[in-house]
């Protein structure tokens, strides 16, 4: 079996601190865009394939979901229409068919007006599904960082300590899916503190949680809600004091 890599990203290495940002609450995954994938070669087209692919992997958490219909602007590359039409990323790929080998590139856009993220791989056409998901699994890490941590170059998964991804994957599906979003806006930022064991003991909201009412009593529930943290399978890279920033948007 024989896969070739090339990730054309570059970055330090990730911090251990943890911030973590939750955009929305259990029904409220962040969504994307995949537009159809395009291909050069003499063969049987794959792009359909590879983007499903794609797709899936994306989607397997809930954390991020690409929706069934949505409307597509006059011009993709308008950032600020698929902002207004509730879409985060938007994903572009192109799929280059050489010496048996097939060259997938490509393109992250965030509507947020972050640098667009580029990154390539070769796909074994033999072991396509597997070599595809592994690189998709890397795409959704990729994502993960940028749109739950408040650090955008953590997107780039140099010298990436796996289990502290998953760590804090798991951390933000918790509080999500105990987050019963009721339509209010804002931001609420809770300075969260836990024992071994992954149990919260202490929290505290900061001011930016009262300047709607409605938002802080929703945190307070989610909070009261949650009585085990992950622990198991993640002690090594247990935090001890967490910071959380919950974000409701419509």
């Amino acid at each position: 079996m024989r896969f070739y890599w090339l990730l054309l990203v570059f970055t330090t290495p990730l911090k251990a601190e943890i911030e973590l940002l939750i955009i929305g609450g259990a029904n409220q995954p962040v969504q994307f865009v995949a537009l159809p994938f395009k291909y050069q070669g003499q063969g049987l087209s794959p792009a359909v394939t590879v983007e499903n692919y794609m797709t899936q992997a994306l989607s397997s958490t809930g954390l991020f979901s690409m929706p069934y219909r949505y409307d597509q602007p006059i011009d993709i590359n308008n950032m600020m229409a698929w902002q207004l039409s509730g879409v985060r990323y938007v994903l572009q790929g192109e799929i280059i068919e050489e010496k048996s080998l097939l060259w997938l590139k490509l393109t992250i856009s965030d509507t947020l007006g972050l640098q667009p993220t580029f990154s390539s791989v070769i796909l074994n056409p033999d072991q396509l599904k597997l070599s595809t998901q592994m690189f998709a699994d890397q795409v959704y890490r990729s994502l993960f960082y940028a749109t739950f941590t408040n650090e955008a170059d953590k997107q780039y998964l140099n010298n990436e300590n796996p289990t502290l991804t998953r760590y804090l994957n798991q951390l933000v599906m918790t509080f999500k899916n105990a987050w019963k979003y009721q339509g209010t806006e804002g931001q609420c930022t809770v300075e969260l503190q836990q024992i071994p064991g992954g149990v919260p003991f202490t929290s505290k909201l900061q001011e930016d949680c009262f300047e709607n009412s409605g938002l802080a009593s929703e945190i307070q529930h989610v909070l009261a809600a949650v009585e085990f943290l992950p622990y198991d399978q993640y002690q090594t890279v247990f935090e001890k004091k967490l910071t959380l920033k919950f974000i409701a948007n419509h």
